[in-house]
């Protein structure tokens, strides 16, 4: 059986090469929220986010970063094959 492979390595916030339902697998590895290491990414994404950091506003913070996560989930589910 031969096959064909595509890769594609950058921010998944915007799968815009791809047409809809046009990818078997999706292996992600976003930035997790609420893990320190990772709040200068979120914070350049959205500067809200670096403000409730800056005042210790987590549940804030919590929310700010899931709206960002949800743009990929919504990319991943665009392109994603069915089942």
């Amino acid at each position: 059986m031969e096959t064909a492979h595509n890769i594609f390595i950058g921010n998944s916030n915007s799968l815009s090469k791809i047409e809809d339902d046009g990818v078997e697998l999706v292996v992600t590895s976003p930035p997790y929220p609420m893990i320190e290491m990772w709040d200068d990414v979120f914070s350049s994404l959205n500067t809200d986010i670096k403000t409730a950091l800056d005042s210790g506003d987590g549940r804030v913070v919590f929310e700010l970063i899931h709206v960002v996560l949800n743009k990929t989930w919504e990319e991943v589910e665009r392109v994603l094959v069915a089942g």
